[in-house]
């Protein structure tokens, strides 16, 4: 049996920002991957957005400022640019690595480690946790540890793993994640840019975005899709409809009177949206208007340019669930069940971090940074 001051169950995000805050003596990290920190390498697009400068909590599902206050955007660059990353941010206010690699981010958080001596232990999945005098007991498929602190930074939470322990709980759902809808297959990989997206829930509840959109086979994607999964998510309940604005940069009668100048092109009907959108879309669009497309484009009547314009402005699509690959879990460990540090209150020297609390954000930086607050946070305190 190895016996350790602290063990971090998780090494992610947060349970690496957690190990290399940790002054507690002897550290060790147990993770069932191959590698530490392996999630980030396939965030921000392969480039690893670290952050945000707009960094509060209405980006999240919950009030979390009184801990970012105490590990904020900046001192998450201050500590990452001790360790030798050097970052830039975008228009946004997005923070990515000057290498534009998450290898890079990986690297000095691995050197760091090394430079802090953390003891890893990879392709070790948890079996079973207790406590017993004090001390916590962890046995993995491989072997058994013993420690005096232990931090939970595992990401998705395991009920049947933590059954000894007595914590509230959010029913856990993926988030930012695509979105299974009626897609026709004639749209597949189809991308629309700097669109209008509206998301309903059955209940009514609404969530908008604007930004740019990918058609994949039986289902939307892209960041705009991502941000508003998150509405679903949080309501346990992928069961809605999405509606596309295509054309947000008009307004209903500007837009008619643009279809109606587009009359004058003396082509068939399933021409009518050449150089406007690519074709598959026009197509879409008219074949939801259930015209005949062989009809000629200047004998469009005004009633049927309403139809298109509606369309247009109202492309709908039902929801029927969500495609697979979410990049975090919506729900988790209720926070009420741990102090400011992020202790548990009902069991001492027992500490939550990152994704396994019910804390999710929107694309940009923001998960990433509830890992690397609540991580230091953690890690600080033990």
């Amino acid at each position: 049996m190895k016996e350790f001051d602290t063990i971090i169950l998780g090494g992610g995000a947060s349970g690496c920002m957690c190990a290399l805050s940790c002054n507690n003596g002897s550290v060790a990290i147990i993770d069932n991957n191959n590698k530490i920190a392996k999630k980030l390498l396939v965030t921000g697009n392969g480039r690893c957005n670290i952050t945000n400068q707009h960094m509060e909590s209405s980006f999240f599902n919950t009030n979390i400022d009184n801990f970012l206050c105490r590990f904020n955007y900046q001192d998450t660059l201050n500590f990452f640019e001790k360790l030798g990353l050097v970052c830039y941010h975008d228009e946004e206010g997005r923070f990515y690595p000057l290498s534009n690699s998450a290898k890079s981010v990986t690297e000095v958080i691995e050197n760091a480690l090394e430079q802090r001596k953390v003891k890893l232990f990879l392709n070790q999945s948890v079996i079973k946790i207790e406590k017993k005098e004090g001390k916590f007991l962890i046995k993995t498929s491989q072997e058994d540890f013993i420690c005096s602190k232990l931090v939970l930074a595992l990401g998705k939470y395991d009920e049947k793993l933590l059954a000894n322990f007595k914590f509230d709980i959010k029913k856990s759902m993926p988030s930012l994640v695509a979105i299974k809808a009626n897609v026709s297959r004639g749209l597949t990989n189809v991308k629309v840019k700097d669109v209008l997206v509206k998301a309903y829930l059955n209940n009514g509840a609404l969530k908008i975005e604007r930004g740019e959109v990918l058609f994949r086979e039986n289902g939307l994607s892209g960041i705009v899709i991502f941000n508003l999964s998150s509405l679903f998510a949080r309501n346990k309940n992928y069961e809605g409809k999405i509606i596309i604005n295509l054309l947000p940069k008009y307004d209903k009668k500007a837009l008619l009177k643009m279809l109606k100048a587009r009359t004058k092109i003396n082509l068939p009907l399933s021409k009518f949206f050449d150089g406007l959108f690519v074709r598959s879309i026009g197509y879409e669009i008219l074949t939801r208007a259930r015209l005949n497309e062989n009809k000629n484009c200047s004998d469009l009547t005004k009633e049927e340019l309403e139809i298109l314009g509606n369309l247009i402005q109202n492309l709908e699509f039902k929801v029927l669930g969500h495609l697979d690959n979410s990049q975090l879990t919506s729900g988790g460990l209720d926070l009420n069940n741990f102090s400011e540090n992020l202790e548990a209150k009902n069991i001492a020297n027992l500490y939550a971090c990152g994704e396994i609390c019910d804390v999710d954000g929107l694309c940009g930086g923001y998960n990433l940074q509830w890992a690397w607050t609540s991580g230091y946070i953690v890690g600080q305190s033990l």
